[in-house]
């Protein structure tokens, strides 16, 4: 619950979203091995922290990606 309050005191323009943690699957697939497929179930999540649309998420967050790297 901590994890989740500092989250959501995090602005969005600082967000990134990573699939590295190979044994630590999202819910609903907990105890299975992680694959970036499930970053889906993460990004869900996290919308619902910061109470936004998943897709306004996915938007705000690859452009953070990219400011990043390009």
């Amino acid at each position: 619950q901590e994890l989740q309050k500092t989250f959501q005191e995090i602005p969005v323009e600082k967000i990134l979203i990573e699939t590295d943690s190979p044994f630590f699957a999202p819910d609903p697939l907990r105890g299975k091995k992680n694959e970036p497929s499930f970053i889906v179930y993460t990004l869900k999540k996290l919308a619902s922290l910061k109470n936004i649309d998943p897709k306004e998420l996915d938007k705000v967050t690859t452009e953070n990606f990219n400011k990043l790297f390009f």
